[in-house]
């Protein structure tokens, strides 16, 4: 346990570390470039995008040691390891292309480019071509929002007003919690709501996307005041709450190909501007946050619910608990 401990500290103070760098980044161009660059690297997270950014700014195409083998390519002896997050560990290494060569043959860069072009220019079918894109990730969304304790639906309002998010702990949410073995019921749990989001009904659904990733950025950023003391509000100015918002929801919609209005508001600062006092870290959390919600159904375990709220983690356990008997007689 102490060993867990004492690398969860070390890996905590390296990405301290790493972010401290970013922190320098203070006018509108050096900002934009790494969000460019976050935007173009679509392979990794928006969070891992901007650690490699920070560490070694003009990489092209960086994997991990296993997967530049499945390209036929090995790390050099000499190549200097980039560090990112994992998912279910503390830190991992990636390496450029150009630290990497072939394991058989002359390397070329007309073989590079083209490992380039797969990876970083056309990393996924076209969104365009396909109608049901963002409906998906909508549906997808809806479904794991009460996880975070939020009540969600449509609102009718002008097209001024795209959508709104608010502190509402009197609405009731359905919250999924277990299927039955064969997967065809699902059992939920209702529960108070701790924050609504309404996004206008007139919306398309890259519009609907866009308003979403706008005023969900603002929860993950903890812009938003917690009566049950989730977090501790963050002081700082209106002008720097709305450039993390928007900064998160253009990181969103330019990484899923649509053009949002949050461009409008950070090209509204010229190259040489200062921008407001912001926090990078919290920024590419809440980046991360909203593109895990979108990329495939969650746990009860993952949001906020389970993670703050003491009450609901000790019901929906007790509640997981009392089906596995009932589960086991399905099974026999």
């Amino acid at each position: 346990m102490e060993t867990n401990s004492n690398d969860e500290k070390q890996t905590r103070a390296l990405l301290d570390n790493l972010f401290e760098e970013v922190k320098s980044f203070r006018y509108a161009k050096e900002v934009r470039a790494l969000f460019d660059y976050c935007r173009r690297m679509q392979h990794l997270s928006a969070y891992n995008a901007a650690l490699v950014y920070t560490q070694q700014p003009g990489t092209q195409l960086v994997l991990t040691a296993k997967q530049w083998e499945k390209e036929n390519r090995i790390v050099k002896p000499n190549a200097r390891p980039l560090i990112i997050l994992l998912p279910f560990g503390p830190v991992g290494f990636v390496y450029d292309i150009y630290d990497t060569e072939p394991i058989q043959g002359k390397d070329s860069n007309e073989e590079r480019e083209q490992l380039i072009e797969r990876f970083i220019n056309h990393p996924f079918t076209s969104k365009e071509n396909n109608p049901f894109f963002y409906s998906e990730k909508i549906k997808t969304l809806e479904y794991n929002m009460p996880f975070f304790g939020i009540k969600y639906e449509k609102m009718r309002a002008g097209s001024n007003l795209g959508a709104k998010i608010e502190v509402f702990n009197k609405a009731t949410i359905d919250v999924p919690i277990e299927k039955s073995p064969r997967g065809l019921t699902e059992t939920t749990i209702k529960y108070g709501s701790r924050f609504w989001v309404s996004v206008n009904d007139k919306a398309n659904k890259a519009e609907e996307l866009a308003s979403l990733a706008h005023e969900l950025g603002h929860l993950f950023c903890h812009h938003l005041y917690s009566s049950e003391g989730w977090w501790k509000l963050r002081k700082i100015s209106e002008n720097s709450k709305e450039y993390e918002a928007e900064s998160t929801a253009w990181l969103i919609c330019s990484r899923l190909g649509i053009d949002s209005r949050s461009v409008e508001y950070l090209y509204g600062y010229k190259d040489d501007d200062l921008i407001p006092p912001v926090s990078f870290e919290s920024i590419f959390t809440a980046v991360n946050t909203f593109e895990k919600m979108m990329k495939g159904r969650l746990t009860y375990k993952e949001g906020y619910l389970y993670k703050y709220d003491k009450e609901f983690k000790q019901i929906a356990d007790a509640e997981v608990a009392r089906l596995k008997p009932k589960q086991t007689q399905e099974r026999h």
